[in-house]
């Protein structure tokens, strides 16, 4: 009963991250807005507005305390926030040789970027 609430939850949330993440204009111009999610690389988040939605694709290479990680790809470092709740609900463990992919959004607090991560993947 425990597993398949477990795995009710974690379609639920691919659902809503997938239906959040798939809408959008998608005609001229679109790229700009911070409505559409971007594929990007560490350097290019780090020049985003707050709020604009990411995917970025690398490795998780430290814990930095509360909740708080480094992600690393071949750009450079930002900080990233994954909940507890999300490892939980996800089900997934992940090391520093793991290539993930992550989904969340830009935050910008004291002219600093970090990921406000809403879904992660191993791949």
């Amino acid at each position: 009963m425990k597993s398949t609430f477990g795995v009710i939850c974690f379609f639920l949330i691919v659902l809503s991250v997938s239906s959040v993440y798939g809408q959008g204009f998608t005609g001229p111009g679109a790229g700009t807005n911070t409505g559409q999610v971007q594929t990007v690389t560490v350097i290019q988040a780090k020049g985003l507005p707050d709020n604009s939605l990411v995917i970025l694709t690398g490795t998780i290479v430290q814990s930095i305390g509360r909740e708080k990680y480094t992600f690393r790809d071949s750009t450079g470092d930002i900080t990233v926030e994954v909940d507890r709740d999300l490892w939980t609900l996800l089900g997934i463990s992940i090391g520093i040789n793991d290539r993930v992919e992550i989904r969340g959004e830009i935050d910008i607090e004291n002219r600093v970027a970090e990921i406000d991560v809403k879904y992660i993947k191993k791949l």
